[in-house]
């Protein structure tokens, strides 16, 4: 679901086809990170309601959760996670030798 609204506002709003590889992984990965933060921040915050029975504080839960998976979510995603995926696929799935 975010991967397909990342990869659309990322082509018809930022990057173009033909600008480079970089700046596309940039602008898909922080979209998917910012749609994933905000989504995973009210999932958080509902879990927390549903344990402590606290529902009126899921709004104020949700808004206080966005900035700080954010702070947490961008550096790992552009540093560790999106790397490390890109590698293993890459190597699990080489460029010409997979069949459609």
């Amino acid at each position: 679901m975010v991967s397909k609204l990342a990869k659309g506002i990322a082509f018809r709003y930022l990057v173009k086809p033909e600008d480079g590889t970089l700046k596309k992984i940039l602008c898909i990965s922080g979209g998917m990170v910012v749609g994933m933060v905000i989504i995973m921040s009210l999932y958080g915050a509902c879990e927390g309601a549903f344990h402590t029975g606290n529902w009126s504080a899921v709004p104020v839960n949700w808004l206080l959760n966005i900035p700080r998976n954010f702070i947490m979510a961008l550096p790992v995603q552009f540093f560790i996670a999106g790397p490390l995926v890109r590698r293993l696929f890459r190597a699990a799935f080489p460029v010409g030798k997979v069949l459609a």
